[in-house]
């Protein structure tokens, strides 16, 4: 599998999959595939495709408010593949995930190398979801994220609405940081504190883009 990120103003994700190769990604993300590459809908949260499964598929996800539905694209043929994606926003954030924390801004999972589980389930502010498994996963983001890495017991406070992903966090380390004080010097009420030990990704632009 070789996957590439092309573009400049406004970026794709170019994949190569090898013979019985297989790559996911979320509903609505193709520019184009190879007409030979296979596409089958799977849930996200449970690998089932029968009739059970898809009702108690979308039964589970009406109670807990996860993802439904996830395209797998697979190659079935003795030759090389190729498919084309896109986020909604103009830049894709690849983060290589290997059993730790990720949440992420909700409904900006646009791929990821194999299947992951996507967990609405968070209680901040229903803005971001956790991401978990191992894979290599792509994010929409307004432009090049900044990278910031918190060591162990260091603090910074982040306008929610840059936040990309937080790789290696936990929910503990997430507080609400706002106050009367930040409406006055015209930061609004969307401060978060976030404490290390983790890695940041932010926008250099404010997200406000309605991914519901």
């Amino acid at each position: 599998m070789n996957c590439k990120i092309i573009g400049y103003e406004f970026k794709t994700l170019e994949v190569t999959l090898a013979s019985g190769e297989s790559f996911y990604a979320e509903r609505g993300s193709i520019v184009y595939t190879d007409e030979a590459l296979q596409r089958d809908v799977e849930f996200i949260n449970d690998g089932g495709s029968g009739l059970g499964s898809i009702l108690g598929g979308v039964v589970k996800s009406a109670l807990s408010g996860e993802s439904i539905l996830i395209i797998r694209f697979s190659n079935p043929t003795n030759t090389d593949k190729k498919l084309v994606l896109s986020g909604s926003c103009c830049a894709l954030v690849p983060i290589k995930l290997q059993g730790e924390n990720l949440i992420c801004r909700r409904g900006h999972y646009v791929a990821s190398s194999d299947k992951v589980h996507l967990n609405l389930n968070l209680n901040l502010q229903g803005l971001f979801q956790k991401v978990e498994g191992n894979a290599t996963i792509f994010l929409d983001s307004l432009g090049s994220p900044i990278e910031k890495i918190l060591n162990h017991g260091e603090s910074i406070e982040v306008d929610e609405n840059h936040i990309v992903a937080l790789h290696g966090f936990s929910s503990s380390q997430i507080q609400a940081g706002w106050s009367v004080g930040n409406v006055l010097r015209g930061e609004g009420l969307s401060l978060m504190k976030i404490t290390g030990p983790g890695k940041l990704y932010l926008s250099p632009l404010p997200i406000i883009i309605n991914r519901n």
